[in-house]
């Protein structure tokens, strides 16, 4: 990875909401125009042609607008305000909303699907059962993760950079009580880097209690 693209990462974090607000949408490291690959791939395979659909750190807003083409109800979140304002921009039938998911005020089993490419692996260990805990609310009664995450086979990126480098039994280790793995795949994190770096890409379905 470059140093200004490492740096950018680094920085992001702490100050989230004004790195949206001082960086072009465009120059993001994971900005990308198309619908993730992987989830692209998925929802034609599994022909889902309905339903509602949440891109769950929407950022750039781009995801959401991709899945809202598909015909869905789309809400897109994002814990910066900032992202949400130029994502409001991209579409007037895509509700873009402020949310925190940790905290999150979505109402419960309010989606069918959920959308996350870039935000579980920016969580420390403690803060993943909240995460879940989550997830598993908003989310229909039998409803699905689209979930990707930085693998512990992307060796371009120093091991203690941000986003943290994940394997599948972290994933299940975190999701196992509560979702049915689909699918477990290898799969890239798409953007402007130079290189895209290696992902791991799951389908989970919630367990009906």
């Amino acid at each position: 990875m470059k140093n200004k693209d490492s740096e950018n990462f680094k920085e992001s974090f702490p100050g989230w909401d004004g790195y949206h607000e001082e960086t072009d949408v465009e120059t993001m490291p994971w900005y990308e125009k198309n619908l993730d690959h992987d989830a692209d791939d998925e929802l034609k395979s599994d022909n889902h042609a309905s339903g509602s659909f949440l891109d769950l750190g929407t950022g750039p807003g781009t995801q959401a607008f991709q899945l809202s083409e598909y015909d869905f109800d789309v809400t897109g979140t994002d814990i910066s305000q900032n992202a949400i304002e130029k994502a409001k921009e991209l579409s007037g039938k895509i509700s873009f909303i402020v949310d925190d998911i940790l905290n999150s005020k979505l109402s419960d089993k309010k989606f069918n699907f959920i959308l996350n490419g870039g935000t579980f692996h920016i969580f420390d260990i403690s803060q993943r059962p909240q995460y879940v805990k989550q997830i598993t609310r908003i989310l229909d009664d039998n409803g699905i993760l689209f979930l990707k995450r930085m693998s512990v086979n992307e060796k371009n990126m120093p091991d203690n950079d941000m986003p943290r480098k994940l394997s599948r039994q972290d994933v299940m280790d975190s999701f196992g009580d509560n979702f049915d793995a689909l699918r477990v795949g290898d799969g890239e994190l798409r953007g402007v880097l130079e290189f895209y770096p290696k992902a791991l890409f799951s389908v989970l379905k919630k367990k009906s209690k």
